[in-house]
């Protein structure tokens, strides 16, 4: 039996509420606890690593329709790696939560935080659908994940980021232009964020004229964040 305490602060720390409690109590016990008859959490596990991976690729296949599979994939790899889900679940301190083995005392790996991490994502996924698991990865991983890999760097990406955080949704690009010679076009993008045009840009492709689109809405975003400069004392 696990104290009704331990199941209510995982709920806490998920910023989730179970209509079947059970699913959580499964999804915190480590596969070291089978011997004492409990439920552990490795089918919840599988489960949650599926539909982690379908709400990622999702996201980025959304959101970076310029993107090559090389690059969706890479992305990918990054944002559902051991290392990611482990510092996800210490940041929710869900490591403090997992259940193992009497006597084993284990101390949890980043294995085991990634697992449990998944099998929580799997119990969300059964109780509440995938528009409750949606809105738990959306939370915790993809706005929550460092992007400061190269791979991330580009202006799109980092708008992207900036945000779903912001909870202002994805980004929308939109061709307004394309002007000049058939040899030496010239394209102009927008972006949208939440429903108003944030940036716009101007080059030679529409890959790069989104990237500058993007560059734009970045400096626009991060200029309303910025603190405002007392208005000057008018002169007595």
């Amino acid at each position: 039996m696990i104290p009704p305490t331990r199941l209510s602060d995982a709920e806490e720390r998920l910023g989730y509420t179970f209509k079947d409690q059970d699913l959580l109590a499964e999804a915190l016990c480590h596969a070291s606890t089978h011997n004492q008859g409990l439920k552990t959490n490795e089918r919840l596990e599988f489960l949650g690593d599926s539909v982690l991976n379908f709400l990622v690729s999702w996201f980025l296949f959304d959101g970076l329709k310029e993107a090559d599979e090389g690059t969706l994939s890479r992305r990918r790899s990054h944002l559902v790696d051991t290392g990611t889900l482990a510092q996800v679940a210490k940041q929710l301190k869900l490591d403090e939560l997992l259940i193992t083995g009497k006597g084993q005392d284990l101390k949890p790996s980043p294995k085991m935080q990634a697992d449990l991490l998944e099998a929580c994502i799997g119990a969300i996924f059964l109780d509440g659908g995938i528009e409750s698991a949606q809105a738990f990865v959306l939370k915790n991983i993809l706005t929550k994940v460092r992007t400061d890999e190269a791979s991330f760097n580009d202006p799109k990406s980092k708008l992207q980021h900036l945000t779903l955080a912001k909870r202002l949704g994805l980004p929308s690009y939109r061709l307004v232009e394309a002007k000049g010679p058939s040899h030496d076009m010239r394209f102009v993008m927008e972006v949208e964020v939440d429903g108003k045009v944030m940036g716009s840009g101007l080059g030679s492709s529409k890959k790069v004229a989104s990237q500058l689109a993007a560059e734009d809405a970045l400096r626009k975003l991060s200029a309303q964040d910025s603190p405002r400069e007392s208005a000057p004392k008018a002169a007595e």
